[in-house]
Formats: structure tokens, C-alpha cells, sequence
């Protein structure tokens, strides 16, 4: 099978997948910018570029039992709002919406690892902050 169908079907299956799940893909949810015929094969880039963008999507979101929104839920919004290429990342935040650390029993210890996310000092990683910028053509070729 030659690679671009491999790739539609790629994109076909991750959009069904959502679908199925009945999960609203949050990189739509909250995309703000235009929009374009949809595309079937985007390019993920490994670097925001100075590329003519056609929007972005930022939000922060909880860890639920070890799931959290990836490459998948990207590239279908990218292939949705019509992107030739996107990139995206997201990194755990520090927040009041972390839980704070517990004192062990009887140990006076400072800090346990909880079983939804790692434990970095006082704070619990729980919610994670996300951004993606979504380009209107392919990347620049280096020839």
C-alpha cells in the first residue's frame, strides 16, 4: 500500500475513534481562527515556524485516570480546519487546581505519588496546559 493511503486511512480511523467515543476533540473546542477545505493528510512539525497560520488552540485540562488528548486529537483538528501542517505541545502546569501534597502517617514525610499523576515536590501534576498553532500550507522544504 502505497503511503498516502496508508495516511487517509490513518486519519479516517482517528476521526472515527473520536467519533465512536463520543468525545469532543478539545483542540476544536477551542480553536480560534479561520478555517479552510478540510485536508486529509497534515503535516505535524517539530517547531512553531513563521509559516502564514491559520489559528490556534490553547486550553488546560485535567488528568482523567491517565488519558489525556495527544497526537491523534491534533492531527483531526488540524485536518479539520482545513491545515497544511501544525504543531503542538502541552507541559504540566502548577496550579491551585492541584492537589497539594499529604503528609505521611506517622512518618511526618512530605509528599506521596498519587494514582492519577506524578508527585514533584508539594504539588501533584494533574493538570496539564496545551497549544497548538495550525498553519494554512506543508512546511517549508529545505532543497
Amino acid at each position: 500500500m502505497s503511503p498516502r493511503p496508508v495516511s487517509i486511512l490513518r486519519f479516517v480511523l482517528a476521526t472515527g475513534a473520536l467519533a465512536l467515543t463520543g468525545c469532543v476533540n478539545p483542540f476544536i473546542e477551542n480553536y480560534v481562527g479561520t478555517r479552510q477545505t478540510a485536508t486529509e493528510d497534515p503535516i505535524r512539525v517539530v517547531a512553531k515556524t513563521d509559516a502564514p497560520r491559520l489559528g490556534t488552540s490553547r486550553f488546560s485540562t485535567q488528568m482523567e485516570i491517565g488519558s489525556l488528548p495527544g497526537d491523534a486529537e491534533a492531527r483531526a483538528a488540524a485536518a479539520e480546519v482545513g491545515a497544511g501542517s501544525y504543531w503542538w505541545r502541552f507541559a504540566p502546569t502548577f496550579s491551585a487546581g492541584n492537589e497539594s501534597a499529604t503528609i505521611g502517617a506517622g512518618s511526618g514525610r512530605v509528599g506521596t505519588t498519587d494514582p492519577f499523576g506524578p508527585a514533584f515536590g508539594e504539588k501533584t501534576i494533574k493538570w496539564y496546559e496545551f497549544e497548538a498553532v495550525f498553519y494554512a500550507g506543508p512546511p517549508a522544504r529545505d532543497d
